[in-house]
């Protein structure tokens, strides 16, 4: 994990695992959780097939210190299909989908 220079935070606010948050209105019950992001990988809850969904991702991370700020997520299928979460807090962030998942750090 990458620290920065003098506040030992993550310079990819990813990093960690997620859960929904339930503090407003309520999550959509298509928003999947809990989500973990690890230095190169990506794990969600079991899909339809049943297994753990670890896949190898790539960060685009923007800057953690000034909100809001974004956190771009590629897979092995292209910068074309890259999934957006937008961080209005360093614990707290949302999904850029349709659903508008809100997540906070676990």
């Amino acid at each position: 994990m990458v620290t920065g220079a003098c506040g030992g935070q993550p310079s990819n606010l990813l990093i960690g695992t997620w859960k929904l948050d339930r503090s407003g209105a309520a999550p959509s019950a298509y928003c999947q959780e809990p989500i973990t992001f690890a230095e190169k990988t990506r794990t969600m809850p079991p899909g339809v097939q049943g297994g753990q969904n670890t896949i190898p991702v790539t960060y685009v991370a923007g800057d953690p210190k000034t909100f809001p700020t974004v956190v771009y997520v590629m897979t092995d299928a292209g910068v074309a299909n890259h999934t957006t979460f937008n961080f209005v807090s360093k614990d707290k962030m949302i999904l850029d989908t349709a659903l508008q998942c809100v997540y906070v750090r676990q």
